[in-house]
């Protein structure tokens, strides 16, 4: 039975790799559109953008892992079907757990190196990328100036435009507020400018019909039109790194989120109890026995409740919206958490619904286990951010919605594997090359 299982094993890691790469390379062209414009329209050199990829891979990775699994025990498993080597194993004493166990303990050894990868490998990947992605709009300030966003950051200047072409550093509807230290805070406005570097150590942006306001020390205010103006800024034509302390979801670990997930369940408790203090307090002021509206008049005591309400009620929204936030932040945060194990698990779920799939393929047809894999990712990661959406939104609990696509899958997994153990074929998937030979033969009596 070693001997089995170890070919069961040989055959299933070459489409695995094989469906590792494919997969990988498909969600790797949107990124590479976004990489090649680094290089073409914004002048970031080859080796950074080559290192802004090599760190976008673990995130692709982490998601890409399951669907190989899933794809290469379709081909492995339908291969060894259409060719009927499965039929023999049976033949010589031998059961579906026989080739279900070795991919079993497979998919478990993978989902654990996929739990530590997604906690120390991807979170730090991630901040890495998001560093250099800042860094480079240091080093390259137009990389960083999107049209119709203002963008911070800048030495002191927060610039807006509404449109821009990186080939010539043209800039179109330029809006500027410049906050330079010791200098009073400034807006500036123009038709249009055009960015060029100055030197190794600065760009100067060049405003044409424009204006400029700004507020003096004695809260005078200030007005002056221009033809052209020109502002210098610091920029670096080397890369400087800087190390940023902040991080968000993407680069935390699941322990680090659950220590900020408490930080913030923390604060939400205490802005909870401050609200109850304040009614309480009012309350117990109101109707107390040393207050002598309390005993008498309810008509003072309704208008002295309606006047404090008024008073208060935008305090008292304020401080539920804040409630509201954390709240829906704990929810972004725990979801995170349970999505960094629940699609290691998948690996485990696809293995279950895999093999019965496999072998109810009655040929060896690559391309046909390949969309079938497709068919089932793509109805596992529709529950998965169906999930995420309604739980950010607060409507679903985050382990709900992380894990129901892995026990959905995970039910109608166990039940086919059950019944390939009885029946052989659980699936009547239709014979395509039959299908296709008489579609043929259709076609020539017309």
């Amino acid at each position: 039975m070693k001997k089995l299982q170890v070919y069961v094993l040989k055959e299933f890691f070459p489409p695995f790799l094989l469906s590792l790469c494919l997969f990988t390379f498909i969600m790797l062209l949107d990124k590479l559109l976004d990489l090649l414009d680094l290089i073409v329209s914004k002048g970031v050199p080859m080796r950074i953008v080559a290192e802004i990829f090599l760190l976008l891979l673990p995130s692709m990775i982490a998601v890409v892992i399951p669907m190989g699994v899933l794809a290469g025990i379709l081909i492995a498993i339908g291969r060894m079907s259409g060719d009927l080597e499965i039929t023999a194993m049976k033949a010589s004493g031998a059961s579906i757990y026989n080739i279900m166990f070795p991919l079993v303990m497979v998919a478990l050894l993978i989902a654990g190196i996929l739990v530590v990868f997604n906690n120390s490998v991807l979170p730090e990947a991630n901040h890495i990328a998001r560093n250099l992605l800042l860094d480079i709009g240091t080093m390259k300030p137009t990389a960083r100036i999107e049209p119709g966003m203002f963008v911070d950051g800048i030495e002191n200047y927060r610039i807006f435009v509404q449109e821009k072409d990186d080939l010539t550093g043209k800039l179109i509807g330029v809006i500027i507020h410049a906050s330079t230290p010791g200098a009073p805070a400034r807006t500036i406005t123009a038709m249009e400018g055009t960015m060029e570097p100055v030197g190794g150590n600065h760009l100067r942006l060049t405003l044409e019909d424009g204006q400029m306001h700004e507020k003096d020390r004695e809260n005078g205010y200030r007005y002056a039109s221009f033809s052209t103006y020109i502002i210098d800024i610091a920029r670096s034509e080397e890369l400087v790194r800087h190390d940023r302390d902040s991080r968000g979801d993407r680069e935390m670990s699941a322990e680090q989120m659950g220590i900020f997930v408490d930080s913030l369940g923390a604060r939400r408790i205490l802005l909870i109890d401050s609200i109850s203090a304040t009614a309480e307090s009012f309350i117990a002021s109101v109707y107390s026995e040393d207050n002598p509206v309390a005993l008498g008049d309810s008509t003072r005591r309704i208008r002295n409740t309606m006047t404090w309400l008024t008073g208060t009620s935008t305090d008292l929204i304020l401080l539920n919206e804040q409630v509201n936030n954390l709240q829906k932040n704990i929810g972004k945060y725990n979801v995170e958490i349970h999505k960094k194990y629940s699609i290691p698990f998948a690996c485990i779920v696809f293995v279950l619904l895999g093999v019965p799939l496999g072998l109810s393929s009655k040929n060896s047809n690559t391309g046909l286990a390949v969309s079938m894999s497709l068919v089932f990712i793509l109805v596992y990661y529709f529950f998965l951010i169906a999930g995420e959406q309604l739980a950010d939104r607060g409507r679903v609990a985050a382990w709900a919605a992380m894990w129901s696509p892995n026990i959905l899958l995970g039910i109608l997994g166990v039940y086919l594997s059950y019944r390939s153990m009885r029946e052989g074929h659980p699936v009547p998937l239709p014979d395509f090359k039959k299908l296709m030979q008489k579609f043929r033969r259709k076609g020539l009596r017309r």
